[in-house]
């Protein structure tokens, strides 16, 4: 006989995190453009045979490498929180303080973008660090709940 899981997720929080998760996967699918238009605006192919066209020439543009660094910032943080969050879910939190954790980092990833493409400023660190911060409480939550230590 198969045993039926039922997993004890808060609906309303779980379309709070769908949502929040949906804005980071629209920020990251930005990003995507703003890299390939910056790349065009500024005339900087990635490869040689996507300049032959054009008779443009590889070569480093700042601008168009902070825009990219910045995607990959996201892509190397992005997906980390998006599955801890989930499992944190999963411990069945209080809804409102979830909440703010979640909203408090998608936050944080839109303001260090923005620092860090726009602004230029060393403000982007401890913005970065609110994220890391945040995915280390929820990583150790989860490590801690399902140890069953918390029993």
């Amino acid at each position: 006989m198969t045993e039926h899981i039922f997993l004890p997720i808060n609906r309303e929080l779980l379309e709070f995190y769908c949502f929040y998760v949906g804005v980071l996967v629209f920020k990251c699918i930005v990003m995507i453009a703003q890299v390939g238009l910056s790349r065009i605006y500024y005339g900087v192919p990635r490869n040689p045979e996507d300049g032959a066209p054009f008779k443009a020439k590889v070569y480093t543009n700042e601008l168009v490498e902070r825009n990219r660094r910045a995607h990959q910032n996201d892509l190397e943080n992005i997906p980390f929180f998006i599955v801890i969050s989930f499992l944190y879910i999963l411990t069945n939190p209080s809804l409102e303080p979830t909440q703010w954790i979640i909203r408090t980092y998608v936050i944080s990833r839109i303001v260090y973008t923005f620092v860090y493409t726009v602004l230029k400023s060393i403000w982007r660190i401890p913005v970065y660090e609110v994220g890391l911060v945040i995915n280390f409480y929820l990583a150790g939550s989860v490590v801690y709940h399902f140890s069953g230590a918390s029993k």
